[in-house]
Order: structure tokens, then C-alpha cells, then sequence
């Protein structure tokens, strides 16, 4: 470990409060007003940027809070930045409010798939955008050809979002010692998205995770 990244775990550590504030906030009959208060309020004072999205807003991919009312059934995504002292973390998980539809539940399960299938491929001298190519075909493997629609993955310390960048055209190489995220969605127009993120320390011997906060489809529904 270094100080970076003992400083980065103490961020995922207040992460978490949010997250398990935003978990006892969602229910039926919220709005995204209400669970934004929660958000804020568990972040205490720490510097937070988020996108906080419900419903089929999730496919939307970014995007704060309005008046949207939850309903069962819901997914819920919350993209969270916190900074702790001079460095950031940035994680993410998307929720289903009391069920999940058996399309978004398959798609979870994929996405989930594809996040621990990156984050096993982590190490130094591996280049971005080769990850970015092994995202891109885990989803035409898997039957979710045209979701990826962002990068996945990137770096993170003293900014929420630095080099390395996984994209197609990046030029950038992992280093031992780089903090980075996995970031991998997949949107379905006008219906839902799924985003998981965690945070990963770059070793000699591949990816240490830095957040062990549940992230299986079980932990998904609350």
C-alpha cells in the first residue's frame, strides 16, 4: 500500500456511509430530492460529485436529482466522487427498489461479470485500451453488443478523473502504483442502464481492491 491509496481507502470509507444512507433512503414514494438530502448529508463534510439517477433516467447515463418518485421495481444509480484529504475515490452501484425486471436483473449479472473479468486483466504495462477492446468484446460475447457507451475505467488520486483512460484510442499504459477505477455500463435507451465502478490498486502482481463493499445482484435489491 501507499500513502495515495491508504488515502483513497479512507474515502471508500465514508463512500460507504452514503452508500448505506442512499439504501435506507430509497423506497417507495421517495423522489430523488430525498435520497439526493441523504446522499449529502452521510457525505458530511467531505467534497462529493455524483450522479444520483432512477428509472429509466438511468439509461441516461449522467444526471442530478429531481422530483422523480420511486416506484418498486425501480433501479437506482448513484456514480460517486469523495474526497478525502488531497485525493478522490470514485465508485459506483446501481439498486433495484424491492425487484428487479428480469432484463435489467440479466444485465446486471453481465455487467458484474465484465467488471471482474477487467479488473483480472489489471497490471502494470497492460494498455488502456486494450481493456477498453476486452470490455468491447466480453459485451459482443455476451449479448450486449452497442451498451458500452462510455470509457471503463480510468485513473483517480489527486483529481476524480485522470490518466490512464480506458478508451479505444487511449495511448495511455498502466504503471505499478497507479490508482484506477473498473467502470463498465450498459444502457438500454429509454428503459434502464446498469454502472458498477470499484478501485484498484496497480501492483507488481495485478489488481489490489480497495473497496470490498458487496456489489453481487443479491446486494442490488433493496
Amino acid at each position: 500500500m501507499t500513502q495515495k491509496s491508504e488515502t483513497v481507502q479512507r474515502a471508500l470509507h465514508a463512500a460507504e456511509t452514503v452508500y448505506n444512507a442512499l439504501q435506507r433512503a430509497a423506497k417507495p414514494g421517495a423522489t430523488e430530492r430525498d435520497l439526493e438530502a441523504a446522499v449529502r448529508a452521510a457525505a458530511g463534510g467531505h467534497e462529493v460529485q455524483f450522479d444520483l439517477l432512477t428509472g429509466p433516467r438511468t439509461a441516461e447515463i449522467e444526471g442530478g436529482a429531481t422530483e422523480r418518485v420511486l416506484a418498486a421495481g425501480d433501479p437506482l444509480l448513484l456514480d460517486l466522487c469523495l474526497k478525502q484529504d488531497d485525493c478522490w475515490c470514485d465508485v459506483c452501484r446501481t439498486y433495484f427498489l424491492v425487484h428487479p425486471a428480469a432484463e435489467a436483473a440479466q444485465a446486471y449479472e453481465t455487467v458484474l461479470a465484465c467488471v471482474r473479468h477487467i479488473a483480472g486483466l489489471l497490471c502494470p504495462g497492460e494498455e488502456a485500451a486494450s481493456l477498453y477492446r476486452a470490455a468491447e468484446a466480453f459485451f459482443r460475447n455476451n449479448g450486449l453488443q452497442g451498451k458500452l457507451r462510455h470509457h471503463t475505467g480510468h485513473g483517480i488520486g489527486h483529481t476524480p478523473f485522470e490518466a490512464p483512460v480506458e478508451v479505444a484510442d487511449s495511448q495511455d499504459v498502466l504503471h505499478e502504483g497507479d490508482i484506477v477505477t473498473v467502470e463498465i455500463g450498459a444502457y438500454y435507451d429509454g428503459s434502464f442502464g446498469i454502472r458498477l465502478e470499484d478501485d484498484y490498486l496497480i501492483t507488481a502482481q495485478g489488481a489490489a481492491p480497495l473497496w470490498e463493499y458487496p456489489m453481487s445482484l443479491q446486494s442490488a435489491v433493496i
